[in-house]
């Protein structure tokens, strides 16, 4: 909670920063006008569409290692740290390092999905720095589904959906109908909508360990 808040709090004064024009980062507008990429002319189709598969590509690759990070033995330790931390500290494990790690493997991941946004939209201004986008994020998830790695997927396509038909059809409500749509899925869908599947086709949020044989409960 604590390194959230942090978070927030040096992105926000990035964001102030960035807004200078001093900085040389372009103030309000930011950086505009881009017009190619490697040589290739952004406005062709052909260049869009390469676009498009490698973002899906990178989308795929994403959750492959995502998916086999969770499986892994350091999966099992991190998820461990988010619901005991103090314990699997006890037994020895170094919290601090595995919390690093995943997190620099999630700025990994971040990194390349704005080097893959910004060709695709244009324009990249201080605005991006904006907490509410870190909100939109948390929306995701609790769309799609809390514990799995597809339903922040699900939750993610659904959104910007809805983010995009909400802004032309409503323009001055649109935040308050996506404020109110969080605020029914915490309530009523506390799962999500992966919640919705069966149970046996989605990942455990958390797995009690099998209980000591009785030899073992002798030792």
């Amino acid at each position: 909670m604590y390194l959230s808040i942090i978070k927030q709090a040096l992105t926000y004064a990035l964001m102030l920063a960035f807004f200078r024009n001093d900085m040389g980062f372009g103030g309000n507008n930011g950086f505009t006008d881009f017009t190619d990429i490697l040589g290739f002319d952004l406005h062709e189709d052909r260049t869009r569409v390469v676009l498009f598969v490698a973002t899906a590509v990178a989308l795929a690759l994403g959750y492959i290692a995502s998916r086999a990070l969770v499986e892994s033995r350091a999966g099992r330790v991190i998820r461990a740290i988010r619901d005991a931390e103090s314990r699997v500290r006890f037994l020895g494990y170094r919290v601090e390092s595995y919390k690093l790690w995943v997190f620099v493997f999630s700025a990994i991941l971040a990194g390349i999905a704005g080097a893959l946004y910004v060709p695709q939209v244009g324009i990249i201004n201080p605005s991006e720095f904006a907490p509410i986008n870190s909100i939109e994020i948390v929306i995701w998830v609790a769309v799609g589904g809390r514990g799995t790695l597809f339903g922040a997927v699900i939750g993610a396509l659904l959104v910007n959906y809805a983010k995009t038909y909400l802004t032309g059809a409503f323009p001055e409500v649109w935040l308050y109908a996506l404020g109110t749509l969080f605020i029914l899925v915490t309530v009523l869908l506390p799962r999500g909508l992966v919640g919705l599947l069966p149970a046996r086709r989605r990942m455990p949020v958390f797995v009690e360990p099998a209980p000591l044989p009785a030899v073992e409960k002798a030792k």
